[in-house]
């Protein structure tokens, strides 16, 4: 019997067959398995389709970002942390938001619904859903959110200053129409 010095004692009494198929299903699985990593890195959102003029307005969104809240009328800051990324399909921009004082988490969906010609997200956290219509503004560089469906309306303006700097303003109102709620905002790129 020839021996495999890579091979234990215990495959090598098996004899030639039974080596030969042992080595034969360690290779196809090595194949396989580079067929299967293969297959899905290929699948990564770099490598879809172009997205339309509409989509590739929210690359803008796409990164991760410091920001630094502040309330109307008591001047108290909040810092976040986001991180936006596209969809596996390139279709969303998915976002997660971390409020580091308080330690909570939100996260928004954002897409361009091509039916009835706007932007579409939702932002959701443990306490309420808040669905949000948009419309771009290319000369103005500004993104415009408008809520529908809750009580209490959102309104809510994102001037991208450049590529690393967002500017937004929110305001919620109840009802009956009175103000509860004004935030302002400055959002930083931050660095890899």
């Amino acid at each position: 019997m020839p021996t495999y010095p890579a091979l234990s004692d215990d495959i090598c009494e098996l004899g030639d067959l039974n080596v030969r198929l042992f080595m034969m299903r360690i290779l196809l699985m090595v194949v396989t398995g580079s067929i299967m990593l293969m297959a899905f890195a290929s699948a990564s959102a770099q490598d879809v389709p172009k997205r339309s003029a509409e989509l590739q307005v929210l690359d803008r969104y796409i990164g991760d970002w410091e920001t630094v809240v502040t309330a109307s009328g008591t001047d108290e800051k909040s810092t976040s942390m986001e991180s936006r990324r596209w969809s596996r399909e390139g279709k969303f921009v998915l976002s997660e938001n971390l409020d580091l004082p308080a330690n909570r988490e939100a996260h928004f969906l954002v897409t361009y619904d091509s039916n009835s010609k706007q932007y579409r997200a939702c932002f959701i956290n443990e306490e309420l859903t808040v669905p949000l219509f948009g419309k771009w503004d290319e000369k103005m560089q500004t993104m415009t959110w408008n809520s529908s469906e809750v009580a209490f309306k959102h309104h809510s303006i994102h001037r991208f200053i450049d590529k690393d700097h967002v500017e937004w303003t929110m305001t919620v109102t109840s009802p009956d129409g009175e103000v509860v709620l004004e935030l302002s905002a400055k959002q930083t790129r931050r660095s890899k």
